[in-house]
């Protein structure tokens, strides 16, 4: 006879009671276990890495985290990467409660009876792993379920979700979704294809076996989500197949490094978004160094560039060194000050037109001068005599720009510099070499600098990296508007016997303002040219200050600043420095020394309102001993000359010695030249100490004896004028 089953609802009932107790005693013990052991998040707030992208979003420079990590929080995630890692890990993710009951009695059961073990971990119990991050053991399975219980109770599926997203291991040191797809594809996720999603699916579940640049049988894997996908009806046949079709290269791509020194700089700012344009970093460092390969056998190891957005007034490409791998390329070029050579004459230039001691076209004197110890002498060794001063900047001669810089007095370079915190010492500790560079300055100083020829005679503070060059935050007029156009003119107009070999770089290029300058013994090498738009800067050199052989600004920088402005022009309309108002076309006396009559009288450019400076006031004694010398004027003319009342009164210039120079001697007297200029006048007397007065030609050179001890030179010209010095001879 058959079992009947009686049905008893108060027992059913009293069982349900029991159940319902027994989930309420679970539900409170979590409850208070939620408490005690709260959730660490903390694998959740570890340091990422950085990207720094450029003005066009591209990537600069992808710096890994402070524990060496490639590691992103995720952003936005297509919508079928989450799909392909659902199906593959967790189809029912979105439906339990943490663990999933029925994988696990299905895991146990498996892994019972076969060796190959297979696992039953939900998504979120893989999260609460990661977060954890402990040994496999049954110990931490349990409280692996006690965290995933955690996060469904605290966080919504969604957020879980994207926790996996960040925690992922993707092989090697990278961690989350995002690195993956920068690591593995170059590309943000948003940007994967299907194909790339389903990879990146397949590699947590064995980060080491799967990871993209081993050789492994993943692409079985990747198709076997992409048919999970398809089969959900969430990509169609024509994405299906392309995605199993589409071919992939086992590697890991290298991560982005460009402009190394500018994003070191750029990160310690907290930038994440440059101003720096990726391409013309790109540009300029490629012709940086197909120049430099050239220069090898010069002993020129290292060298330097940086382009200024004038418009925007920012640096948007620096190269502080053109080969981290060359001899000392680990160095920076940023704030290293080195000697600019002729890079700063045309300040002396544009102050010059100011105060109207020059035009464009008015004469000057190239000839041999001496400013008490120190002689200088121009590159060539040679003196060209009367040049115009828009010659004399373009052949970049030495004596004229000392001359007009001397004419200056306390308007001269010194004080222009000084106004931009640029020199660190004295006038008198620079002398007249700071018009050769002894000012030292960084490259991106003198760019800075030149930027005045741009923006009508201002300097504008200078976006770098992130932050205000120099903490230079006020701009400061430097020279007017007009003699910044001026002297960017005279600059742009260069002539082919200057240019020499660099003709040839300077062909078919847009018009530019263009200097270039060499320091003594060529140690440092500059270029820089300046439109409306860029300014751009080159320095060539060695880092622990060899010296090269044989190279010059102008024959081996200057490739550098015609290619990249010839590359720019071909990508952007490019214009030349706009011409104010306030400059007037008018005949001019071009004269280098006044005369009764003009002899060089014609049109020329003319700031107005500046009143052209009488040359009999600042002519010295050099340059009109050579004028009557080569007979450009004689002593009639010079009689005549609307200058006499003014030169008559002038004591005579000592040429040598110098004032309170010293002699060295290994005998009881030592040999001295004597040279005295009357500025009026055929001939001069000097005497030593208080012997008689010698009768000489004024200018001549004439050799004495000295015996050791201190001397006194007098000299005397035919107008009564005395002029004095001390020497002393020494042992």
């Amino acid at each position: 006879m058959p079992l009947k089953l009686r049905y008893n609802p108060p027992m059913i009932k009293k069982i349900l009671k029991l159940f319902a107790l027994f989930f309420i005693i679970l539900i409170a013990i979590f409850i208070v276990a939620d408490k005690i052991f709260p959730l660490n998040l903390q694998a959740l707030q570890k340091d990422e890495s950085k990207i720094l992208r450029d003005t066009n979003n591209e990537i600069i420079r992808i710096k890994l985290s402070s524990d060496d990590m490639l590691r992103f929080r995720s952003q936005e995630l297509p919508e079928v990467l989450k799909q392909s890692v659902i199906l593959f890990e967790d189809r029912y993710f979105y439906y339990h409660f943490g663990i999933n009951p029925f994988s696990i009695v299905r895991a146990f059961f498996h892994n019972l009876f076969h060796e190959r073990n297979i696992g039953a971990s939900t998504i979120s119990m893989q999260v609460a792993r990661m977060l954890d991050g402990g040994e496999r053991t049954y110990k931490n399975k349990l409280k692996e379920i006690f965290v995933a219980l955690q996060l469904e109770a605290h966080f919504s599926k969604d957020e879980i979700l994207r926790f996996y997203f960040d925690l992922a291991p993707y092989g090697g040191n990278i961690q989350g979704v995002r690195a993956a797809s920068l690591a593995y594809f170059g590309v943000e996720p948003s940007k994967l294809s299907y194909a790339q999603m389903a990879l990146l699916s397949t590699i947590p579940k064995n980060p080491n076996k799967n990871r993209l640049d081993k050789i492994s049988n993943i692409n079985s894997l990747k198709n076997k989500v992409i048919k999970l996908l398809y089969k959900a009806d969430i990509i169609d046949k024509s994405e299906f197949k392309r995605a199993q079709n589409e071919p992939f290269k086992n590697k890991r791509k290298k991560l982005p490094y460009n402009a190394p020194k500018y994003s070191d700089l750029a990160f310690a700012n907290k930038q994440s978004k440059a101003n720096l344009n990726l391409q013309m970093q790109k540009d300029i460092l490629a012709i940086l160094k197909n120049t430099m390969q050239n220069l090898r056998d010069k002993n020129a190891n290292n060298a330097a560039a940086l382009i200024i957005d004038n418009k925007k007034m920012s640096v948007i490409s620096f190269v502080g060194s053109h080969d981290q791998n060359a001899k000392n390329g680990k160095n920076n070029a940023l704030f290293m000050k080195r000697n600019v050579g002729s890079t700063l004459k045309p300040f002396i230039y544009s102050l010059a037109l100011d105060s109207g001691l020059i035009t464009p076209q008015k004469e000057l004197i190239d000839t041999q001068i001496s400013l008490n110890e120190y002689a200088p002498k121009n590159f060539s060794n040679f003196y060209l005599g009367i040049v115009s001063a828009s010659d004399s900047l373009g052949f970049s001669l030495n004596i004229p720009a000392i001359l007009l810089n001397i004419k200056l007095g306390k308007n001269s370079l010194y004080e222009l510099l000084d106004k931009v915190n640029l020199v660190e010492n004295s006038k008198e500790f620079y002398g007249e070499s700071i018009v050769l560079g002894s000012a030292e300055l960084s490259l991106v100083n003198l760019a800075h600098l030149y930027t005045i020829y741009a923006h009508g005679g201002v300097l504008k503070p200078l976006e770098f990296a992130g932050q205000n060059f120099r903490n230079f935050n006020d701009s400061k007029r430097l020279i007017s508007e007009q003699s910044a156009y001026l002297t960017a003119k005279m600059l742009s107009e260069a002539n082919r016997a200057y240019l020499g070999n660099a003709w040839r770089f300077a062909k078919n290029s847009p018009q530019i303002a263009f200097k270039t300058g060499t320091s003594y013994n060529s140690h440092d090498i500059y270029a820089i040219g300046v439109n409306a738009n860029y300014t751009i800067a080159v320095w060539i050199g060695n880092f622990n200050h060899e010296k090269m052989y044989d190279l010059t600004g102008i024959n081996d920088a200057s490739k550098v600043i015609f290619d990249m402005f010839k590359l720019i022009s071909m990508r952007e309309d490019t214009k030349f420095i706009h011409e104010p108002q306030g400059i007037l076309t008018k005949a001019v006396c071009l004269d280098a020394f006044r005369l009764k009559e003009c002899r060089n009288f014609r049109l020329d450019e003319q700031i107005s309102g500046v009143k052209l400076q009488d040359s009999c006031k600042n002519i010295r004694g050099e340059e009109l001993e050579f004028l009557l010398k080569n007979k450009i004027i004689s002593k009639d003319e010079l009689n005549q000359s609307p200058c006499k009342t003014e030169l008559i009164s002038k004591k005579p210039l000592f040429f040598s010695p110098y004032d309170k120079a010293k002699f060295i001697t290994n005998d009881k007297f030592s040999k001295v030249m004597v040279k005295c200029i009357a500025y009026f006048g055929d001939e001069i007397y000097y005497k030593i100490d208080g012997g008689e007065y010698i009768k000489v030609k004024s200018g001549s050179e004439n050799i004495i004896e000295l015996g050791i001890g201190e001397h006194s030179i007098s000299c005397l010209d035919e107008n009564s004028n005395l002029s004095e010095i001390n020497i002393q001879i020494r042992r």
